[in-house]
């Protein structure tokens, strides 16, 4: 290992180039920098001994695409990195299939690398009409609305957090309205152990989607 110390510094009137041979590296002031460059947009951290390294940028949202809820009965996101701890799924102008009624309904399920798990939930939703207020309870799923009428559309959010990381235990909170019925809202709250980390999400309606889009971000 070479070392070189100076009390003195010299103005240079270009760069400065340090480049060990073999497979030395660079150590400044106790700091050893990386050997070679990392990907775009990453960011230098450290291992809190002195070694740095590259790594990606944390603190964001990462956007999945959005999928099309015009056919067909479920939207999974799956591929879900390890680690996360927040997911948000959005969801607009969601239209159903029929002419509503019992039984139909927007489900959201949770699932790890085994499938979607369409038990052990404990989960109500709260329909605040003009008229009267209705509770609901599921254990198969996150029921974000049911289905009313053939004209109606819904938009609203879901929140998802990681409450116990052992436990593999999520927490939703949503709120759903229904753009053909003004006076309609739906809000809801609930909780889920998977069997293992959570790597997918299901969005998913009883007699098929005909309209509308959802999409997912999650860090």
């Amino acid at each position: 290992m070479s070392t070189v110390i100076s009390n003195a510094v010299t103005a240079l009137s270009g760069n400065l180039a340090l480049a060990p041979e073999g497979t030395g590296v660079v150590t400044v002031d106790g700091l050893t920098f990386p050997s070679a460059d990392g990907s775009a947009n990453q960011v230098i951290k450290t291992n809190g001994s002195g070694v740095l390294s590259f790594t990606d940028a944390g603190g964001g949202f990462t956007q999945a695409d959005s999928q099309a809820t015009t056919s067909g009965t479920l939207k999974t996101f799956g591929s879900i990195p390890s680690g996360v701890k927040m997911i948000v799924v959005s969801y607009f102008d969601i239209s159903m299939s029929g002419d509503g009624g019992a039984g139909d309904a927007i489900q959201l399920t949770l699932g790890d690398a085994g499938g979607l798990e369409t038990s052990g939930y404990v989960s109500m939703r709260a329909q605040l009409r003009s008229s009267a207020n209705i509770l609901f309870d599921d254990t198969a799923n996150f029921e974000l609305s049911d289905h009313l009428a053939a004209s109606s559309k819904y938009r609203g959010s879901a929140i998802l957090t990681l409450q116990d990381v052992a436990a593999y235990r999520w927490i939703c909170q949503w709120q759903t309205m229904d753009t053909d019925n003004a006076a309609t809202v739906n809000v809801g709250a609930g909780s889920k152990a998977l069997s293992a980390e959570l790597t997918q999400v299901g969005f998913g309606t009883t007699n098929g989607f005909d309209l509308g889009s959802v999409s997912i971000m999650y860090q």
